[in-house]
């Protein structure tokens, strides 16, 4: 059974976030399970290797193409540790991660150079966004999710008195001190963290010497190099069972990353009005967009980026993306209409 984790608990709905599943890999190959080592070309040995794990409160999949099978794995389980080392540090589930001591105290002295970066990314997409992407929407997060408990929904002015505290422009990042200026105020990363920490998770496999890599978290990804002899292959699922009939195609990836957000991930309420996205000025869910999915250099731009889009809408996000460079969107309205940016790379 496909399972989630949420804080210590398994709970059997992570079917719902793998909107991104990976297809095929390095051509026309069959997939090897967790751990298993296919042949890919005899005559140079090349196999392709892939680990899975938990983390992050979600699935996790290393996958390496290399004629280094012996190295690989100690690659890879190298790797695996210097991400939980991050997900200590920036999970909301962990009451002993440094977000956690910062959100009950809102403020937090020699904070890990890892939270500082995201921290100091969250802010410069927040201002790229004009605040459609805003890391401090968690108290109006938390109290949605507390309702949810018992099925039900905030009242309006619950929702108002805490809006107030959402406002990124009140964090102060330092390399010394992050501090949060209003009490009250709290911050969820769970719109750039994921991202953060596949890009980190990459990095270790490049700083070891592996080229042909792919590291998934949740759907998300960065792909590095190519997949045998051609990119790596990621289908697009839709992301209501109703529209299934309109298949969104597979995404093309090399040196790049691929990140999506949707309404379906965490729903409020069953007809997906309200959901984990929220608008920072209101409080409440937009009403455009189903899925968002964004291929930029880096996957925590990509994770960013997906987020702010379900905000902005199709319109304004193309025109954003439009600035950025090497940085692309498909985009799938509530009604299964689909939008992208003219490069996007999908068969």
């Amino acid at each position: 059974m496909n399972t989630e984790r949420t804080g210590d608990h398994l709970n059997p709905r992570f079917a719902r976030r793998q909107f991104l599943k990976i297809v095929a890999v390095a051509g026309s190959l069959a997939g090897a399970g967790a751990l298993g080592v296919d042949a890919l070309h005899t005559e140079r040995r090349l196999h392709r290797i892939q680990t899975t794990r938990l983390l992050l409160g979600t699935v996790a999949n290393i996958t390496l193409i290399t004629d280094r099978a012996d190295a690989a794995q100690a690659a890879i389980e190298a790797t695996f540790s210097t991400m939980a080392v991050l997900e200590s540090v920036m999970s909301r589930f962990r009451t002993d991660s440094q977000l956690s001591h910062l959100n009950r105290s809102g403020d937090l002295r020699d904070p890990h150079p890892a939270l500082v970066d995201v921290l100091q990314r969250a802010l410069h997409f927040g201002a790229l966004t004009g605040g459609a992407f805003d890391v401090t929407v968690e108290p109006v997060l938390a109290l949605y999710r507390h309702h949810a408990l018992t099925g039900g929904l905030p009242a309006t002015d619950e929702v108002a008195r805490l809006r107030a505290l959402v406002n990124f422009r009140d964090i102060d990042v330092s390399a010394d001190r992050i501090h949060l200026r209003q009490p009250g105020m709290a911050i969820t990363l769970d719109g750039i963290a994921k991202g953060y920490i596949i890009d980190q998770g990459a990095h270790e496999l490049r700083r070891r010497g592996f080229e042909q890599v792919l590291v998934e978290l949740g759907g998300d990804m960065q792909a590095q190099g190519m997949a045998g002899d051609r990119p790596w292959q990621v289908g697009l699922q839709a992301p209501r069972d109703s529209m299934i009939d309109r298949a969104l195609g597979v995404a093309q990836l090399r040196d790049c990353a691929l990140a999506t957000s949707g309404d379906y991930m965490q729903a409020f309420t069953p007809d997906f009005r309200l959901h984990h996205i929220l608008m920072p000025g209101t409080g409440a869910s937009p009403l455009e967009l189903s899925s968002a999915s964004v291929i930029a250099p880096t996957a925590c731009d990509a994770d960013a980026l997906a987020t702010a889009a379900i905000v902005l809408g199709a319109d304004k996000t193309l025109t954003l993306l439009a600035r950025l460079p090497d940085v692309e969107g498909l985009l799938v309205g509530k009604d299964g209409s689909q939008t992208q940016s003219a490069a996007f790379p999908r068969l």
